[in-house]
Parts: C-alpha cells; structure tokens; sequence
C-alpha cells in the first residue's frame, strides 16, 4: 500500500512539475512580448513628443482596457489595431494557461482514475485467489484457472493451478495408498493368521496331552514348517515394503542368463526330485543381460517355483532364451494345469492365491518377481491354457 500511495505522488508531482514548466515558458513569453511592445511604445512617444511623462504613459499603456487610455493613446499616433496587440498577449497567455490546467488536471484523473480502476482488479484478482485457496483447504481440486492469460497475477494463477494439479494428484495416489495399506494389512493379516492358529493349537497339543515322542516329532516338524512359512511371509513382505519406498539399489552387472538358470536349478533341485519333473534349458551360451545379478536370481527363482507348483508329477518344464538388438527373451513353459484368462489378469497381483495354489502359497512370489523384472528395464507377461500348461515371457531391454 505505501508502494503504492508513493508511485502516485510520484507520478502527480512529475505531472506538476511539466505544468508549472509549461506555464513559466509562457509567462517568460508574455513578458518578453509585452516588454518589447511597451520599450518599442515608449522609444516612439519619446522620440515624437519629449515633453511626455514615460511614467504615466507605461501605465496607460498596461491598462489599455480603459476606453480613455486607449484614446490617450490613439491621440499619440497608435492605431487600435496597434494597441490590440498587447491585449492579444495577454489573452494568448491566459488561454495557454487554462489549456496547460486543463490538461493537466485531465491527466491526472485519468492516472488516478486508472489506478484505481487496476487498483480495484488487482483486488478482485487477490480475493478470486484467496477463496481459490480457500476451496484447495477443503480438499476441492477440481479448480481450473486461465492459462492463457497473461501478467504477473495470471502467472501466480497457473503456478497455483500447476499447484492444484499436483495436490489433487499427491492426495489421489495418497487415497490409493491408504487403500492398498488396508488391504495389504488386511492380507497380512489373514496370512499370518492360518500358520498363527495352527502353531497355537500344535504347542497346546505338545502342553496339555501326553504325546509319544514320534507324535511329538511330527507336531515339532510342523511348527517349524510354519515358522518358516511365517519367515518367508515377513521377508517378502520387507522386500516389497523397500520396494514401494524406492530404497532399493540395483547394481548393472552383465548377467549371463545360462550361468543364472543354472546356479537357480541348483537351488530349487530338491523341489524338483520331489515331483520328479525334468527342466530342459536350451539358449546361446553367450546370450546375457544388464541387471541386478542377486535380485533376478530370486525373480525367476520364484517364477520356476511356481511352475513347479502347478507342474504335474513326472512331467517337463521348459526354459529358452534368445537376444536381439532389442531385448533379451526368457521363456519359462511348464506342463501344469493352466490357467483362466481372469487368472492371467489376477497373477502377479499381490497376495493372489491361484485356484489351485497350495495352502503354503502367500502369493507373494510372482508379485515381487514383476517388480524386480520391471526395476532392472524389463516386462514379464503370461500365457495361459487350462489343462496344457503356461508361459512366462521376460524380456529384458537394452
């Protein structure tokens, strides 16, 4: 506001000043005219009548309005035209002066009355901003401002909108968050609850009953297998958890995908006896990657788990993979009992449990297998047909 009253004084008194000029070179010219005119009267008054009173005859002269000076003065030998002259002086002076007053009197009302008129937006611009805040702290970002306009306002306007936008976006992924955390806890819940129970009633069974030391051996076995099962959940879950938080780290390494299958069927061989199902690699040597080395072992670990999981007894999983100058392909096909479309949509969600996963199952594997895939610039999608089998097909970008 004293910004403001200061620029108008400003302007007011530069005004003034410009006024007062123009009316000093005026009245400098009046007076330089009239003076000339009254020295030229009085040289001519002298030189044909010596006798006069030059006094007197300077004020007739100055008042020539009078019909008796002005006849004084004719009777001098000056014509009425001559002695209109000095009163055109003087009329040309008072009218410079009433347009000099005019004009700046005009002037001025228009700077004010602009002031006030930008004055007045500038205000209507500040309290539209102040209730367009107003709306953003009542959780209403469904606001629009004009972004073609132009001037430092509209620029505070887009800045508040671009503003707007990214609120309206923070507090909808914000919704989604919450909702997703309520449902994951949800899940962990439920998880966590079977192996939970099962524990409890195994412990109470070992407390309260007498047991022969085999049955206790198998409850033991038990509890350890759903301590385990347990372990698992929680690790996965902290990796997702480092995941979601964006901590994670990914080394480039250049992975050899035989090397890497490899040291995994190392892994996974007991798993395999087990249901007495052959995996068959075929690929170029040489064929590799740019990833994480640790973090794709653990991806396509659980990716072949689960191949063996929904694998029948004594029958085969198949494992190729090829390059281009656009991608590295893996293609992991085993001989299970397949899947629905909806099922193909549903997998790699979290905590999805196929129709026919085990009870062991968390549904956790897949889920973390997209996220390291996806992390380390690749995309992994199934094909699925009930009772022939599915397909996993990575492909890792270069």
């Amino acid at each position: 506001m004293k910004h403001k009253i200061l620029t108008i004084t400003l302007i007011i008194a530069a005004l003034f000043i410009i006024f007062a000029t123009l009316t000093f070179n005026s009245y400098y010219k009046y007076s330089n005219l009239t003076n000339s005119f009254i020295a030229s009267t009085v040289e001519n008054i002298t030189k044909n009548y010596p006798d006069v009173d030059m006094t007197s005859i300077i004020e007739i002269i100055n008042n020539t309005e009078n019909v008796d000076n002005s006849n004084l003065l004719t009777s001098y030998g000056f014509s009425n035209s001559d002695l209109s002259i000095l009163v055109s002086f003087e009329n040309e002076f008072h009218r410079q002066l009433l347009l000099n007053s005019i004009l700046f009197f005009t002037i001025t009302v228009i700077i004010l009355l602009e002031i006030y008129i930008s004055s007045k937006k500038r205000k209507n611009e500040l309290n539209n901003i102040i209730e367009y805040l107003k709306e953003l702290n009542r959780g209403n970002y469904n606001l629009k401002t004009d972004l073609n306009a132009e001037g430092k306002m509209s620029i505070l306007k887009n800045e508040i909108y671009t503003t707007t936008v990214m609120l309206r976006e923070q507090a909808e992924k914000e919704l989604i968050d919450k909702i997703n955390l309520k449902d994951s806890l949800t899940n962990i819940s439920h998880q966590l609850k079977t192996p939970l129970t099962s524990i409890s009633l195994l412990v109470d069974n070992l407390i309260e009953e007498p047991i022969d030391a085999a049955t206790q051996k198998e409850f033991l076995l038990d509890i350890k297998i759903q301590v385990e099962s347990i372990n698992y959940l929680i690790i996965a879950l902290l990796k997702l958890s480092r995941f979601d938080a964006n901590v994670i780290t990914f080394k480039k390494e250049n992975i050899n995908v035989k090397i890497l299958l490899l040291d995994i069927l190392k892994h996974i061989d007991i798993l395999r006896e087990v249901k007495n199902i052959d995996i068959h690699i075929t690929g170029n040597n040489e064929t590799s990657f740019i990833g994480d080395y640790k973090w794709e072992f653990e991806a396509l670990t659980n990716i072949l788990k689960n191949c063996l999981e929904y694998t029948l007894e004594n029958r085969n999983i198949y494992v190729s993979f090829s390059t281009n100058n656009v991608y590295t392909e893996i293609i992991i096909r085993d001989e299970g009992k397949g899947m629905s479309k909806e099922e193909c949509r549903k997998i790699f969600e979290r905590f999805y449990k196929g129709v026919n996963s085990s009870n062991n199952s968390f549904g956790i594997g897949l889920s973390l297998a997209k996220e390291i895939i996806n992390k380390d610039n690749g995309k992994i999608k199934v094909k699925s047909q009930l009772n022939i089998g599915t397909s996993f097909i990575i492909r890792y970008y270069k």
